[in-house]
Parts: C-alpha cells; structure tokens; sequence
C-alpha cells in the first residue's frame, strides 16, 4: 500500500502540507513535507492520514510552472500525470492552491445534514483556540495541577531545546515533571519520538504512568520484547515512535545498544541519572551510551532526586550532558557556583522583605549588592527596598529576587524544588505496636519477611496477622495495607475479605485493568474501606484520600520505605498521615524498625540522605540486623552522622535555585489559565460530535463543574474505533479532582486522544463539506437563495516558529443572499443555525444542480471578501508574532550582558526565527472549507 513517493497528508497536523514518502521499512514508513522542511515516521498501521491525488482537470506545479491533467494512470501503487505529451508521476510534481477547483469538486459532493456546517466551524474555533493557547500541552494531565511542576514544565518544554536536569526531591513529582514536558512538546509539534531509560525496576512504572496520567501509550522494549522485535536488519527502536528502556538491558546487550543509538529521536529521558558513573578514564557504559544519545538529540531530560550524591565532579559530568559548550571546564564551571551562592545568599536577604507583617531593619543594600551596585542602583526597585511604603517595598522585594533569578537562571540548566520551599505537606505520626511471638513464627529472628519460612496453613497464626485484624475492626477510615510480596497482599485481601471487611488487593499478577478497578474501588467513597498492596503498591500510585497507612512488613532499602509513606503523604493530603508498625518482637523487623526509627527518623520525616547513611555503615549495619550485634551505640553513631549530613544538605541548600525553579505569581496565572480552558465547552462538544457519528452517549451529569459521559462503541458508528475507550464502554470526566482520583474513569480535556481524533475526523469528513437547509421565515419571498461558507486563513511552517499562537488556522464565517449581499454581520453564528431546519439528502442534490452556476460565481464573491476580512486578522497577527519574539529578544539581549550562559547563538536563532515566521505569515492562504445552501419557506 504505501509507495516511496506516493503523496499523503496529516489529519492531525494539516498544517504541513502535502508530504512525500521518502523510505519504507517493513512496519513503517518515512514522509518529507516540503512545505515545512520536516520529517515524521509513521507507523503502516496508522490511520491519521490521507492519501492525495489529482483528477483530470486539475492543476499541478512542475519544475514552478503550472500544468493541466489531461490523463490519469497508477502503475504500482504510484501516480503518474499527464501534461501535454508527457507522463509526470506524483513524487514529481507540487500540489498548487486552485480555487475553482476547490468549488467545483466542494459542489460534486452528495450533500450531508445540516448540523455538519455547525459542527465544523465549532470544531475549526476550538482547533485555533488549543493552538494559539499558550497552556497547550499542560491542560490533559490527570492529576492535580501543582504549581512547581506545571511552572518548571512551561518554562523548559518552551524553550527551543528541553534540556535539563529535575532534581525535586522526593515526592515532588518529577516523573509527572518529565512527562508534562514531554505532553507539552508532542502537542504543540515539536517532538514525534521519545525515548526513556528508567532502571528495571522503573520500568513498568514509567509505561503505566504514561498511559494513565497523559494518555500516551508507550511501547517497552526490555530483553525478552527485544527478541521477538527481531525481524531480519530491521531496527525494533524504529518501529514504535515512543519507547522505554531498562537501561541496564541496553547497557549489557550490545547489538540493542547499537539499534537504540542509530535511531533518531527528539527527547531522551533519564530516570536515576545520578547512576550515571563517571570518571576521566573509565566513565561508565551507561554514561557512554547517553553521551552518544544527547549528542544527537535535540531535548534531553535528566532525572535525579540527589544529584550530587555523588559528588560535585560526577555532577558536573552530567551537566556535561545537557551542554557541552558552557560546561566544559570544571574550574570555570567551580568559580561561577560561587557567584551564584553570592547572589543565593543575597536572594535570601531580600525574601523577608516579601512578605506581610516582616519589621525591616536598616540594611546597607548597597553593600550587599556588591558587584550587582553598578547594573541596579538606576532602578525604581532599588530606591524602593528602603520605602516607608509597605506595599512599594514588597513590590521591590520581589523585582529584586526576580532580577537576580534572570541574571542567573535565563539558560540554566537545574531546576530543584524542595518540600521547605514549596511548602504544604502534611505531618506524620508514628504509631508502634510491639507485638509478642509464638513457636509458629521463630523464623522471624533470622528472617526479614519470616513468613517465607512458613507454611501458608500457618500464616492465619502470624502475631501481625491477628493484630491488624483487631487494629481494622476499630478502624472507620480507609487504610492502606503495603506488603512485600504479592501472595501476601493477596492471602491477606482473601483473609480480610472473608472475615468481612471491605477489601480489594493490588499487586504485580493482577493484569494492569484489575488493578486500576482495585484502586478506583478503594477511592470511592462507598468502596472499598481496605486497599492491600504489594510492594509496588508503592510506585507511581497516590492515595491522598486516605491518612492511614499500615506497614504488614519494612523493606530493606530506605528509599523504598520513602515511597511507601509518599503514597498518602502528598501535596493535596488534608490529614495527618498516621503510619502503623506492627513488629515481632526481638526479630529482625524489630532490628530494621530500630534503624529506620532511631537512626534515620525516616517515619516522621523525609530524607534524601538515607542511602548514604546505609552506605557508610554497610557492614556493622548488616551485623546488627541480622542479630549479630546488639550494640545499639550503632544507632546514635549513625544518627549523628545523619544529622549532619542534613545539615551540610540545608547549608548547601541554593535558595535562588529553589525560587527560580518555581515563581508561584507565574504558576498561579498558569493554573488558571489552565482551568479555564481545558474544558470551556467541551460538554456541548461531547453531545454534538457524537450524535454526529452515532457514538452511544448518556450524559452522567450535565452540571457546569460535575460534567461526565458514558462513551460506547456502536454499531452504526462512523468512526473505526475509540482511542481509550474499549467495547465496554468507558466514563469520560470533566472534572479534574474527581477523575485523578478514579483510575477506571477518562479525564475529558481539549486535549484528549478521543477528543482530538473526533475532531480530525470532522475535518476529514469531506461529505460534511456541503450540507443544505430551510430559513422559515415570512419577511423574504419563499425560494431565496442564501448561503453560507467557511474559509480558514492558514500558514504552513515548522512547529519551532510557534506560527499558530500568533496566526492559527483561523475560520472566517460569512452569510448573504444570492446577490451577495452579506448579511453576517447581523447575526452571530450560533444564533443563525438556531433559525434553519434541514432538508431530504434527494432535495438539496436537486438543489445543487439546479444552482450550480450561480453558485459558482456567488462563491468567488465570498472567496474575495474573505480575503478583505482576513488582511486585518493577518496584520494582528503579524504584530502580536513580532511582539512576542522581539520582546524576548530584547531581553536576552540585555541579560547577555550580565548573564555569560545568554548565547549569541540562541539570539541568533531567535531572530531567525521571527523573520522565518513573518514570511510563513505573509504566505498564508485562505481556504474554502465548507458551504450551506439555505433556501426560504413561510413559516408554519
């Protein structure tokens, strides 16, 4: 079927033109489109494009000459064109805009129901609206808008290259960071293949979370899918557009390594990037390959909770990665961090000021501006620091900070939000219950998870077992049960199920739809009261709903314990988050408790420095937990030695750093933006475009802020298939909270799957191109011809120029009478369609034909007035382009003078884009896109 040189264009990106394919392989294909230089590989079995040919009588452009088809033939799957004497085929020629032909092949089309015009224009408005928005790509995320990400996610993904590292500590979310990032730049263009490296144990989590919080759907390539992937030479990285890989697979298997390497991709994610070892002689394989794999993607994207753990050196070696050209040198690199501390230790003498009530003492700022006196003492906010004015000297405060944040963070490169800047977490409390042992369970002194020693008869006499059925029948809240392993999730779920709890379990042998059913079942209200989970219970889910959380056992490794408390104690948690320990007494649980407790305080509170802790007491730990020593001076060494690795951390800690990855003013504009256009109108849209299509849809709840459908495949439906939606059926949420608190529901935005492919298939519905209808009305004679027509201004350009926030493919609607008298001026649209009636498919074809002529001639009246009324639409557009590109080069320009990480590269790059984009403008085109014949009656 498809053909190198055969021409196709995209449904979902209209915009870049008629493109060419170029190179086929065995599951996928390459297409060139000329008009806006790009390249996008495609899967054969996709279905978001549209195969282009000519008819006899159109024209073509060969070698910028244009040409008439006589004759048409296809000779293997290709196209070939007659012209004069000669025979063209398609990979030759170009596809002019010609208007005439355009009408007449319009009017050739059976004519289609009214409500089609309607739809759409509406579907045309809601498309600009999501292009030009400057929030797209951060409205369809499942979960709560949290200012620190959808802040660090607009400011990176909008920069021509999305390279950093996100070292949030832990608990702030950079997997949800990475991925708005990644949503950002797919919508808006700007990245059609990503790739993650995630350690194994990450994997899964990364392809769930994908799916669930941004709906997309990842491809995993690990070991065994690598080999059935194998086909001949061909490449298994090449035939997904988005992949995740273990890379300690890619690191030992050499050939995978090889194929992952010569793919191209546009971003490259990297969770546990601080794995990536360094040194000057033998820096690591996984080092190498993602040396090799930045060097040649345009956004790279590190990911490390503790950056510098290992060291300042290694931590250089991986800014490395994201720009070789400024981090080159590390004593350079050495000397800049201590400008920056200066300006750190500054930021944090001016923050007081910013807030209300704060009582200034006389400060001598021209002293601690120091260097900056010169670049500041000229400004308003400068004079104003020492302002009587309250409100002046906030103000003040805050200019001040935000200036020194541009002098350091235009171009930077890390972005860290910390719990204590951020703020808004909940306490915890530590609720202990020694527990006694019997003969059944004396494994428990040797063994981590005793029960493993026991057989499966015996584990109803389990001390912990019979207390958390007491601790549950005193409970009224929900509370979540984490275990290690997955048959002791599930016999504990069976156990407390058949005692009469209301139970439901959640572990790795459930397929992924029964453990999303588990988890909504726990957070409905009147679900489930107890969730069991397995270890994995603890990666990737959140359970804010509930505060209480039960630890059946405590594994091995702090972080884990991390991640297991995260669950509940998260932004967004109301309560307390109450953790019970049950544990066998003089066992080595107990032994494990003490250490987490005692020496690491890591129930009451969160640390990053756990491991290092573990590290450095590697040997005389294990001795203690396994019982071989009971010197508990261990504990308080450790303890101290823990103390004050977090004091180093709080010195070390970059306030400016921490402010300039959030600035909460900018984030708040953001969310609202965001709030209010993610779902502006969507709940009409919903009702129309499915009736349009003969989708079965029952409103759940048509209340402005409760708004939910019930979507279901039928079997007269005009489509092939739902993204998202399975035969079942499945609910579509509009409202935010409630569905990222549901895994068995979809969140409905603009920016849906579902949503956007309806919306292309109206566009591609060519018989929707003509539809017909009656006016009822006494004041003009019955039989007036009145019509209606869409135009859209479009530009073709490459997604970089950001063309549609300024210009995007904008509809113009016209009315008149057959005299071309226009009329829609008077009316608004939605109040005109509300007048017209439709008519028999039979009648409006008589109509057609029996009109064509005038037609013609009354659409070449709208085509010229459409230009009249784009040529001031066009202009704005142009003044807002050049505003918005020239204002941002106004201002590197002037940081580059203070700021040495301001490239004259990236200004270049900006001006040459603003010129690129004024001449796309000037090259738009307006395009007829739909047409109503009205005719009047009298009314009855």
């Amino acid at each position: 079927m498809y053909q190198t040189g055969q021409r196709w264009s995209s449904r979902n990106e209209p915009d870049l033109g008629v493109g060419t394919i170029i190179e086929t392989q065995s599951k996928s294909f390459t297409l060139f489109f000329s008009d806006s230089e790009i390249e996008r590989n495609y899967s054969v079995s996709q279905t978001s494009l549209v195969r282009r040919t000519l008819t006899t009588g159109d024209q073509l452009l060969f070698e910028n000459e244009a040409f008439t088809v006589s004759e048409i033939k296809e000779v293997e799957n290709l196209m070939f064109y007659k012209v004069g004497s000669e025979w063209l085929d398609e990979s030759e020629i170009s596809f002019p805009r010609n208007d005439k032909n355009e009408l007449d092949s319009i009017l050739a089309l059976s004519p289609a129901r009214r409500m089609w015009f309607d739809l759409r224009r509406k579907t045309l408005e809601h498309q600009a609206l999501l292009a030009a928005s400057p929030v797209r790509g951060l409205m369809g995320l499942k979960a709560e808008l949290l200012p620190h990400q959808i802040y660090l996610a607009h400011d990176i993904a909008n920069r021509p290259r999305s390279r950093a590292l996100l070292c949030d500590e832990v608990g702030m979310g950079k997997t949800l960071e990475a991925g708005l990032i990644l949503h950002h730049r797919v919508m808006n263009g700007l990245s059609k293949r990503a790739l993650i490296l995630t350690p194994t144990n990450l994997q899964h989590q990364w392809l769930v979370e994908m799916l669930r919080r941004f709906h997309q759907p990842f491809s995993l390539i690990n070991e065994s899918v690598y080999e059935d992937f194998m086909e001949g030479d061909d490449n298994p990285f090449d035939q997904q557009p988005f992949v995740i890989a273990p890379i300690d697979f890619v690191c030992q298997h050499g050939k995978a390594a090889q194929h992952m390497i010569a793919s191209e991709w546009d971003i490259v994610i990297v969770d546990e990037a601080h794995h990536l070892s360094w040194d000057p002689e033998t820096p690591s394989i996984g080092y190498q390959l993602v040396a090799r794999l930045a060097a040649n993607t345009e956004s790279l994207l590190l990911l490390s909770a503790t950056p510098e753990q290992t060291g300042e050196r290694e931590h250089f070696s991986r800014l490395q990665l994201i720009d070789p050209d400024r981090y080159h040198d590390f004593e350079a690199y050495q000397a800049q961090q201590g400008e920056f501390k200066a300006a750190a230790e500054l930021a944090e003498a001016l923050l007081p000021l910013t807030e209300e009530g704060f009582e200034p003492s006389d400060t001598d700022w021209k002293t601690l501006f120091g260097n900056y006196l010169e670049n500041v003492k000229l400004k308003d906010w400068f004079e104003n620091l020492e302002s009587k004015n309250t409100k002046a000297r906030i103000q003040a405060a805050k200019d001040a900070i935000s200036w020194l944040i541009d002098q350091h963070g235009t171009g930077r490169e890390v972005f860290r939000n910390t719990r204590a800047a951020i703020g808004g977490f909940p306490e915890r409390h530590l609720n202990t219950y020694p527990l006694e042992n019997n003969e059944h369970f004396d494994s428990a002194t040797r063994h981590v998870l005793p029960e493993m020693e026991v057989d499966h008869g015996l584990w109803e006499l389990d001390p912990r077992w019979i207390w958390l059925k007491e601790f549950l029948e005193c409970q009224a809240d929900k509370v979540l049960v984490i275990c290690h392993t997955a048959d002791m999730a599930q016999w504990l779920n069976d156990q407390l199920t058949f005692a009469g709890f209301q139970s439901a379990d959640f572990h790795e042998q459930m397929p992924l739809i029964h453990r999303d059913r588990a988890a909504a079942y726990f957070a409905d209200d009147d679900g489930a009261q107890i969730l069991v989970c397995s270890e994995i219970g603890s990666e990737g889910r959140n359970f804010q709903f509930s505060h209480n959380l039960v630890m059946y056992d405590l594994p091995e490794h702090p972080d884990l314990l991390e991640q297991r408390i995260g669950r509940l104690d998260r932004l967004g948690q109301r309560n307390t988050v109450e953790i019970h320990i049950p544990y066998i007494k003089n066992s080595v649980q107990e032994r494990l408790f003490q250490w987490y407790h005692h020496a690491l305080n890591a129930f009451e509170r969160t640390t990053s420095a756990g491991d290092k802790v573990n590290m450095a007491f590697k040997e005389p730990l294990h001795a203690f937990i396994t019982g071989q020593d009971d010197d508990k001076s261990l504990l308080l060494e450790a303890n101290a030695f823990h103390d004050n690795l977090l004091k180093q951390m709080d010195e070390g800690r970059n306030r400016l750093l921490e402010m300039s990855s959030c600035r909460p003013d900018r984030a708040a504009e953001l969310i609202n933006q965001i709030n209010d256009e993610a779902t502006q109108g969507l709940h009409d849209y919903i009702e129309q475009v499915t009736h349009a299509f003969n989708i079965y849809a029952d409103c759940l709840n048509d209340a402005p802020d409760q708004s939910s459908w019930f979507l279901r495949p039928s079997s007269d439906m005009m489509v092939e298939a739902l993204p998202g939606i399975d035969d079942d059926g499945k609910a579509l949420m509009l409202n935010r909270r409630q569905a990222s608190q549901r895994e068995d529901v979809a969140f409905a935005t603009w920016e849906h799957p579902l949503i956007n492919m309806l919306m292309d298939e109206v566009q591609s519905f060519d018989s929707g191109k003509l539809t017909s209808a009656i006016l009822p009305i006494a004041a003009l004679p019955e039989g007036t011809v009145l019509l209606e027509t869409m135009f859209v201004i479009e530009a073709s350009a490459h997604p970089r120029l950001k063309l549609a926030q300024s210009l995007p493919m904008t509809p113009i609607w016209q009315l008149s009478d057959k005299n071309a008298k226009f009329l829609h001026s008077q009316f608004t649209a939605d109040k005109w369609a509300e007048k017209l009636k439709g008519v028999p498919n039979r009648v409006a074809e008589q109509w057609v034909a029996a009109l064509r002529k005038d037609l013609i001639e009354l659409l070449q009246a709208h085509q010229l007035n459409a230009q009249e009324l784009a040529r001031p639409m066009v202009h704005e557009a142009k003044e807002d382009y050049k505003h918005r590109w020239q204002s941002e080069i106004n201002r590197l320009c002037e940081l580059r003078t203070q700021n040495k990480s301001v490239s004259q590269e990236d200004i270049d790059l900006l001006e040459t884009n603003l010129s690129e984009g004024l001449q796309r403008i000037d090259e738009h085109q307006i395009r007829l896109d739909a047409i109503r014949i009205i005719l009047t009656t009298k009314p009855e």
